[in-house]
């Protein structure tokens, strides 16, 4: 089976009007993008832990960072689905 890449540009993480400010880009191997997805994953997990010890004053960055990092994996995990139906489909 020949290496998948990503097929669409996926755009992700709405602004306050509602249009996405993001977005993952084609052509980008989807097992490199499987491995960026589980660092940004792990990365986002232990700023969550951090943050129950953070002071009140941390703890708001904490959670804005934590929530990009996942909205980061969900955009490429999206990017990733579609390509792989979309490979499917095409059999």
């Amino acid at each position: 089976m020949p290496d998948l890449t990503l097929q669409n540009l996926t755009p992700f993480g709405q602004s306050f009007t509602g249009e996405p400010l993001f977005s993952v880009n084609p052509g980008i191997p989807i097992k490199l993008a499987l491995e960026l997805t589980a660092q940004l994953l792990g990365s986002a997990a232990v700023l969550s832990a951090e943050n129950q010890l953070a002071s009140p004053q941390t703890s708001h960055s904490l959670t804005f960072a934590s929530l990009q990092l996942v909205e980061m994996s969900k955009g490429l995990i999206d990017a990733m689905l579609d390509s792989v139906v979309q490979a499917q489909s095409v059999k």
